[in-house]
Formats: structure tokens, sequence, C-alpha cells
């Protein structure tokens, strides 16, 4: 998962400047810092020899973030990044969910 959520993360970084909404700075660094948080986390997560949790939850919170930041921020104005945020959270905290999830197929 950690190449998923890694492409995710470096996604969320692009997107500011792939779809023209970086002159907004609110947009621009809620962006960056969804980005980082989950490259961050996606290198930890594939370079830990533990079987930890933590990485998943990490990654989780910051989709969640990243679905509600567009309206608790104020830029739903801004279509690209409203939409952009929202379709890299969702797939974010599927991807994490189904890490989390007891029951569910493991995957990596």
């Amino acid at each position: 998962m950690y190449l998923l959520t890694g492409f995710l993360g470096l996604s969320a970084i692009a997107a500011p400047f792939i779809f023209g909404y970086s002159q907004d700075s609110t947009a621009l660094w809620t962006s960056l810092i969804v980005g980082a948080i989950m490259i961050v986390a996606s290198i930890f997560e594939g370079i830990a020899a533990d079987k930890e949790r933590w990485e998943y939850w990490v990654v989780g919170a910051a989709g969640v973030g990243a679905i509600l930041a567009p309206f608790v921020l104020g830029f739903t104005g801004l279509t690209a990044a409203l939409w952009t945020l929202v379709i890299i959270g969702v797939v974010t905290v599927l991807a994490a969910w189904t890490k989390l999830s007891p029951g569910q197929t493991q995957w990596s």
C-alpha cells in the first residue's frame, strides 16, 4: 500500500501546479501538507520491518483531512482544488481502511 499512498501524496503535491490553483495559498498549502504527510508515512511504511499499523492511521487521518479541508478552510469555490482533494482523500481513506479493517484481505 505504501506505493499507492506515496503516489497519492505526490499527486496531492503536484495538483496545485497541474490544475492551476497554486495562486490560492490556502489550497496550495493544504495540498502540499497533505501530500507531504502521506509521503512521509508511506516511506516509514515501506522501510519498517515491523508490522505496526500507525502509518495507516496517519494516512487515513490525512485522507479525512483532505476531504474536509476545502469545506473547513473555505476554498470550495476552487473546483479543481475541491475535487482533487476530495478524490485523493476518498481513495486514501479507502486504502487505509482495507489495511485497518478486521477480516479484510490484506494487500501490499
